[in-house]
């Protein structure tokens, strides 16, 4: 990673794909949501499981809502300091994210290739929350039928 124009536009790319990930995950969360509704309005008990399936797949949502924020900001600033002129893009960066509070100041100066494992870590734990979401609710779908 050279922290080059096309690099970083490049990587702004790859993580703004969080957002699928984040589209998938809030149609999981309302699937839950509405199961746990339908389930009390309607006065039908779905047991123990199939609502302890359903509440962990909506905090599996909460924590993967995170993240998907986490990758998007990432995105959207490695895009906008590859519109900078490279030699200074990392100190303006760096000096924006410090004035926002946003970077200790001991943060400052990371390498590009260190700063992108950090993003693609976001987008790793946003997209393992999703999938885990997804295994949840099949979960709890099959946890149902056994019923």
């Amino acid at each position: 990673m050279t922290g080059a124009p096309f690099d970083l536009q490049a990587m702004g790319l790859l993580l703004h794909q969080g957002r699928r990930l984040h589209a998938v995950s809030m149609g999981l969360a309302g699937l839950a949501g509405l199961w746990l509704v339908l389930g009390a309005v309607a006065g039908i008990s779905l047991g123990a499981p199939v609502q302890a399936l359903l509440i962990a797949s909506l905090l599996a949502a909460a924590l993967q809502l995170y993240c998907a924020m986490r990758t998007d900001f990432d995105a959207g600033l490695f895009q906008a300091v590859a519109a900078l002129p490279p030699a200074d893009a990392m100190r303006i960066l760096d000096a924006s994210l410090q004035s926002l509070g946003l970077q200790p100041v001991d943060r400052a100066g990371r390498s590009w290739d260190a700063r992108w494992r950090g993003a693609r870590t976001w987008l790793r734990r946003q997209g393992l929350l999703a999938g885990a979401q997804l295994l949840l609710m099949a979960g709890a779908w099959l946890a149902a039928l056994a019923r």
